[in-house]
C-alpha cells in the first residue's frame, strides 16, 4: 500500500465523518447531496472492485462479507434520509442522520482497523481507477472541493498530497 493511497482513504473517511457531524448539528440539503454522492461513489467502488479482489486473493471471507454487509445496512438509511429531505424537510431527517452516523462511524473504524492494512498495491490501483472512473473528469473539482472542505494545517497538507498536480494548484 502506498502512503498516497492510504492518505486518500483516510481523507475521504475524515470528510464523511466531518459531514455527518455537520449534518447532525444542522441538516442541510446541499451538504447532504454532496455527502451522499461521494459516499455512493466510494462504497460502490469498494463493492465493485475491492471486495471481489480481496475474496479472490483469499482474504478472510468473514471479514469481506462483514464489510459488504455493513454497506448493505448503510444503503437503506441513505435512501431514508434522502426521502425525508424530499418529503418532510431537513429537520425531520435528523433522527435517521443520527442512526446513519453511528452505523457509518462503526463501519469506517472497522474498515480502517481490519481491512485497509490488507489492501495490496494492485488493489489500491484498481480502487483508485474505479473511483476516478465513477467521479469522471467533470466530477474531479467537486470531489476535491468536498474532500478539502474545512480542512486546515497538517491534515490539509496530507489531503492535498493526494490531489493530482494540476488540480492541486486550484486548492493550494
Amino acid at each position: 500500500m502506498t502512503q498516497r493511497d492510504l492518505a486518500m482513504m483516510y481523507a475521504a473517511h475524515d470528510a464523511f465523518r466531518r459531514d455527518l457531524r455537520a449534518l447532525g448539528a444542522a441538516p442541510d440539503r446541499e451538504r447532504w447531496t454532496q455527502f451522499r454522492t461521494q459516499l455512493s461513489v466510494h462504497h460502490t467502488a469498494e463493492d465493485v472492485v475491492l471486495w471481489p479482489s480481496l475474496r479472490r486473493r483469499g482474504v478472510n471471507a468473514q471479514l469481506v462479507d462483514a464489510m459488504a454487509a455493513e454497506h448493505d445496512r448503510i444503503d437503506p438509511l441513505l435512501a431514508q434520509v434522502n426521502g425525508t429531505f424530499d418529503t418532510s424537510g431537513p429537520e425531520a431527517a435528523r433522527p435517521t442522520l443520527v442512526a446513519l452516523s453511528e452505523l457509518l462511524h462503526n463501519h469506517l473504524q472497522h474498515e480502517e482497523q481490519e481491512t485497509l492494512p490488507l489492501i495490496n498495491d494492485r488493489e489500491w490501483s484498481l480502487l483508485d481507477r474505479e473511483m476516478r472512473r465513477r467521479i469522471g473528469l467533470r466530477g474531479l473539482r467537486p470531489y476535491y472541493s468536498w474532500l478539502l472542505r474545512d480542512i486546515e494545517g497538517e491534515p490539509r497538507r496530507r489531503a492535498l498530497s493526494t490531489v493530482p498536480g494540476p488540480l492541486r494548484l486550484m486548492f493550494s
